[in-house]
């Protein structure tokens, strides 16, 4: 057996495990115990109460290979922040209709990695981007991403990334309109460790705004 595996009782607790493991290897170091079939369990919980949505899951979150590889075997997406993280679930065998390259300000050799392997998929929230877009990577899918911050949160990333929706959000979707690019969805993010759940129908109110907004500039 692997030394780096020890196989634990389904029904232990994660205090029995660490004891177990602990004792076990003799491990005096910081120790990560993965449940892997508690991440199986979520997945079922959320197709059985969302069967409409499609989840992504954050690669910065945790990117242990065994987490990845089993989220590619339960046919989930992956929402990637850099070239690296593209490489690496690509490499665990996604497919590319399952990523999103979720970085608003993306470097040109990772946008053209993206499009050397059909990533198409991509967030913005800036002009420049745009125009970077337009010139690297004209047949990408472009997200609009909005700032839309939770009331409470641990990390509030409206700061980094996302647009003003009511100032630039018609500007924006005219520029990637001027410029023949393929505007096909709208993004937030409310905040990492958010203690706001209503947040969510604000921000998706907003998106709704937006969707009816270039609907009447003739976007899909």
């Amino acid at each position: 057996m692997d030394p780096g595996y020890v196989l634990i009782d389904e029904h232990s607790s994660v205090e029995q495990m660490i004891r177990h493991i602990s004792k076990r290897a003799m491990i005096s170091e910081p120790l990560n115990v993965l449940n892997l079939d508690d991440i199986v369990a979520k997945h079922r919980l959320w197709q059985r109460k969302l069967p409409t949505v499609t989840p992504f899951y954050a690669v910065k979150c945790n990117s242990h290979p065994a987490i990845l590889r089993l989220l590619v075997a339960l046919g989930s997406g992956f929402d990637c922040a850099s070239k690296e993280e593209l490489e690496t679930v690509i490499g665990l065998g996604a497919t590319s209709n399952r990523i999103v390259y979720a970085n608003p300000n993306k470097s040109i050799g990772s946008i053209l990695y993206a499009k050397q392997t059909a990533v198409r998929r991509m967030t913005f929230d800036g002009a420049d981007e745009l125009n970077k877009i337009a010139k690297h990577f004209p047949e990408a899918e472009l997200i609009l991403r909005i700032r839309y911050d939770a009331r409470a949160a641990q990390l509030s990333l409206g700061r980094k990334f996302g647009c003003d929706p009511d100032r630039d959000a018609n500007p924006l979707l005219k520029h990637a309109k001027s410029l023949g690019l393929c505007v096909i969805g709208v993004s937030f993010h409310v905040g990492s460790g958010s203690m706001d759940a209503e947040c969510f129908y604000g921000g998706i109110k907003r998106a709704m705004e937006i969707f009816d907004m270039a609907s009447a500039m003739g976007i899909k």
